[in-house]
């Protein structure tokens, strides 16, 4: 029993080690980053304090439903007649709002609605933190691919030299061929350090993102991948009434619009209070000890210069301008979905192509330098054939990353996740 005790304690140390193991190397998975980042992002924090801030003044609210007490005590002195009398008082007072025509409700469903459109706007933040998250990661293993595709041409240079070298050395190539090769060398050496640089420079947005604590030698670790849209624009589209985080704020702030515009019509209702006061009262108010005071007061503005009024049609404005907001921003959304959803599929399509291309373009190349060392190709054709691979792999790269950004784009526009497939 003990030992199968200890044999299962070692087990879970080993899963936690290497559970913690990338991390604790500084290659992180895309996944790593987004935990890492919704954690420690200063954004997603602050906007979680708005959220307590909003909680706290619902809190103060509800405080408008109950009874107001207070202890009122001092000195007093009272002169008339050139006499003055002095005396103590101390008093327990209270005042309750028995009645006010639904304001102070009204105010606590805003507030709670308030509440909803802040914890939208939490959700919004951290789906376009993940967003941004991936663009950064998938142009960093983009600008990773471009560099090892410059390595791979860089070898194949360096090959190529050797064979010039050789021909020049057997008089079948001249001096301007080697200097073709050594150029060429020269510019793709050039184009690796600048790649190097891109490379820091997105690694520092991602740290950016994913706040403090966090060194500059990490490693994001993951392929491009090469992803496919098996659904239609109008299957994403019809998920929007039910899941887009756009959709439930707007109506969030419509409900507010309207209860701003039922408040401003109750405010002409009377307001009714209840205020008792018992203790040793004031003495323009009683000698007696203990005295008890109590009254129903009732106020009401019948006229207040119109301003009741002006704030019923600034309210109806108010609700006019948001639903037109909402109906514009709608449209602009499934403008910017439709224009986005096109370019996917046809970046799409030319994925596919593009890696047609790039096998050809290497079995291209084989045949070229076959040829070369057999004499019936020279460096120029060598140097061409490179070139094109070369163009091949970085074009095949680029339009997987095209995919992503505008994927990225989309579900930006829409408020939600496309599903996609990863293709082999």
């Amino acid at each position: 029993m003990k030992l199968r005790l200890i044999i299962f304690l070692c087990v879970c140390l080993c899963i936690f080690k290497f559970s913690h193991l990338a991390f604790a190397n500084n290659l992180l998975t895309i996944e790593d980053i987004k935990k890492y980042a919704l954690a420690n992002n200063f954004g997603v924090k602050a906007i979680s304090q708005e959220l307590n801030e909003a909680k706290a003044q619902t809190t103060q609210k509800r405080s408008s439903f109950f009874p107001n007490f207070s202890f009122i005590a001092g000195p007093e002195i009272q002169t008339y007649d050139s006499k003055s009398e002095s005396s103590t008082m101390g008093y327990l007072s209270g005042e309750w709002n028995v009645f006010n025509g639904s304001r102070d409700r009204i105010e606590l469903e805003i507030s709670e609605f308030n509440e909803k459109i802040i914890e939208v706007e939490i959700s919004k933040k951290q789906f376009e933190l993940e967003l941004e998250i991936e663009n950064l990661f998938y142009l960093y293993l983009y600008k990773l691919s471009k560099f090892k595709y410059y390595k791979k041409s860089l070898e194949l240079n360096l090959k190529h030299k050797k064979l010039i070298n050789q021909k020049k050395f057997s008089g079948l190539a001249s001096a301007a061929d080697v200097m073709e090769f050594e150029i060429r060398d020269s510019i793709l050496n050039s184009e690796i350090n600048s790649l190097v640089q891109e490379m820091q420079e997105t690694k520092l947005g991602l740290i950016r993102i994913m706040g403090q604590g966090l060194q500059t030698n990490f490693e994001p670790i993951g392929d491009l991948p090469h992803l496919h849209v098996e659904k239609q624009l109008s299957d994403f589209l019809s998920q929007i009434n039910s899941t887009s985080g756009f959709i439930k704020k707007s109506s969030y702030l419509a409900a507010m619009g309207s209860l701003s515009l039922k408040q401003s019509r109750f405010s002409w209702i009377p307001k009714i209070d209840l205020q008792m006061k018992y203790g040793k009262l004031p003495m323009e108010l009683s000698t007696q000890f203990p005295a008890f005071e109590g009254a129903f007061l009732l106020k009401w503005n019948f006229f207040s210069g119109f301003e009741t009024t002006g704030k019923i049609a600034e309210a109806q404005a108010r609700v006019n301008r948001l639903n037109y907001e909402f109906q514009q921003k709608l449209l602009d959304n499934m403008s910017d979905a439709e224009i986005n959803y096109s370019k996917l599929i046809s970046i799409q399509d030319r994925v596919h192509a593009e890696e047609g291309n790039e096998l050809r373009a290497e079995k291209y190349y084989n045949v070229i330098i076959n040829e070369y060392r057999q004499g019936v190709k020279n460096g120029a054709d060598l140097k061409a054939a490179e070139e094109l691979l070369l163009s091949s792999r970085i074009r095949n790269a680029e339009l997987k990353y095209q995919f992503i950004d505008n994927k990225i784009k989309l579900e930006k526009s829409i408020g939600l996740r496309i599903d996609t497939v990863t293709q082999p």
